[in-house]
């Protein structure tokens, strides 16, 4: 809307509003489908006197039109305020700066539209305030320095467009964020001060989050983050003196093509350079908590992160096959696998090196060929001397064979203990108490 636009919508404002407002909502919906263009204002209003012999305070089930609607520093005393089943379809809904008083206030079930929501310096009591089942499009929704005061927050089957949602240096007693859907593109909360419980239990389109902001907020009380994410969220700098519960935030490091260079990166990139220390943080936390579980992939997305960012080239690489043959210590099944093919490939060249002469029609050649490459991939054993010179005896006559199958044993060697440390590392965080 341009401001030209704006300039020429009429606005229905101070007494006569309040007058129309007392007639209830038939009366004030059927005036709004006459006039849906026209600008609402309660700016500075004080609803205190205005309560029902219950002491409770009504817009539920009023329509509001096209047009944007003010009720920026308006004080409503002490009652609930009540606003469900209200429909707004304008540009603009402003409660910056207003006093809601004692009580609850109820935005259950109200749809919003595309209207941009400011509650920026909002001032709430000590009542719950709901946004349970209510209906955000795609504009913003702003609480910055809001205080939500003794009362508890709910956002319990909400449904969010692609606006973005803002909690930055806002203040809330126990914060319940349960959405239904959620299309926004960016949730901030930079500086969030929570003194009770906080619950982040995001829906599945949460995946389609390009950010998620906690830097240095504060939770005085338990912390539960929920969900898949497609992106890292960033908790650097927050404050915590209870539980954080990470185990079931499962993200997915954000990684875009290499720029040609030199030497060149042989993997993908972490898009933002700033995942590295995120990741290192959510790690930090979750070994804190002493979930190793979340720990682990918390680590291993590290890595990831830093990868050719922070470390050298020949780190990069070594780093690249750590995960491809255990992902950083957390499969068991990857280097056992591994183990299996050099020992059987190991096998195959020790039988196709065999002398001629000692050859024969059975299996007793292939039988002295897997005792050699047994005996080096686990030499450790007791035994392992014993056989490996007993089929080195039956397959070169001889216990010291050709160069070449000396540099096969040492090279089988080497890498059989890598990959049974790997396994033993698998194990070790599979079963870590």
């Amino acid at each position: 809307m341009t401001e030209e636009v704006e300039q020429k919508r009429p606005t229905l404002e101070g007494e006569a509003a309040l007058r129309l407002w007392r007639q209830g909502p038939d009366a004030w919906n059927s005036w709004i489908d006459q006039h849906p263009g026209w600008n609402i204002s309660f700016e500075g209003v004080d609803f205190s006197t205005e309560r029902d012999p219950y002491g409770n305070l009504s817009f539920a089930d009023y329509h509001f039109g096209d047009g944007n609607v003010n009720f920026s520093n308006a004080t409503f005393g002490k009652g609930d305020v009540r606003f469900f089943g209200a429909i707004f379809s304008g540009d603009n809904v402003d409660f910056s700066g207003t006093n809601f008083g004692d009580g609850n206030v109820i935005f259950y079930d109200t749809a919003f539209g595309h209207a941009n929501m400011y509650f920026a310096g909002a001032t709430f009591g000590t009542g719950n305030v709901y946004f349970s089942d209510a209906k955000f499009g795609n504009g913003d929704l702003y609480f910055y320095g809001t205080n939500f005061g003794d009362g508890d927050l709910y956002f319990y089957d909400t449904t969010f467009g692609k606006g973005e949602i803002n909690f930055s240096q806002t203040q809330i007693s126990n914060l319940h964020f349960s959405p239904e859907t959620t299309g926004t593109s960016h949730i901030k909360a930079e500086g969030l001060s929570i003194k009770g419980r906080a619950i982040f239990n995001l829906p599945p389109s949460a995946a389609r989050l390009k950010s998620f902001n906690l830097h240095s907020a504060s939770f005085d009380g338990p912390l539960t983050l929920r969900g898949n994410l497609s992106i890292i969220p960033d908790l650097r700098g927050t404050r915590y003196s209870h539980q954080v519960d990470l185990s079931d935030l499962k993200v997915k490091l954000p990684r875009i093509s290499p720029t040609l260079g030199w030497p060149p990166k042989l993997s993908l990139v972490a898009e933002d350079p700033q995942d590295g220390a995120r990741l290192r943080r959510l790690k930090e936390i979750a070994e804190t908590n002493k979930d190793h579980q979340a720990a682990l992939r918390f680590s291993a997305d590290e890595n990831r992160a830093k990868r050719w960012i922070e470390t050298s080239w020949f780190g990069s690489v070594l780093d690249m096959a750590f995960s491809a043959f255990s992902n950083y210590g957390q499969s068991i099944l990857r280097p056992s696998f591994w183990l299996g093919v050099i020992f059987a490939l190991s096998m195959y060249a020790y039988k196709a090196k065999q002398i001629p002469k000692l050859a024969t029609d059975g299996w007793a050649d292939w039988v002295q060929a897997a005792l050699l490459s047994a005996s080096n991939s686990l030499p450790f054993l007791p035994q392992s001397r014993e056989l490996r010179t007993g089929a080195l005896q039956a397959l070169y006559d001889t216990t010291d064979p050709s160069s070449f199958i000396d540099a096969l044993m040492i090279t089988q060697g080497v890498l059989s203990f890598i990959f049974l440390f790997l396994i033993g590392l698998g194990l070790r965080n599979r079963f870590r108490l």
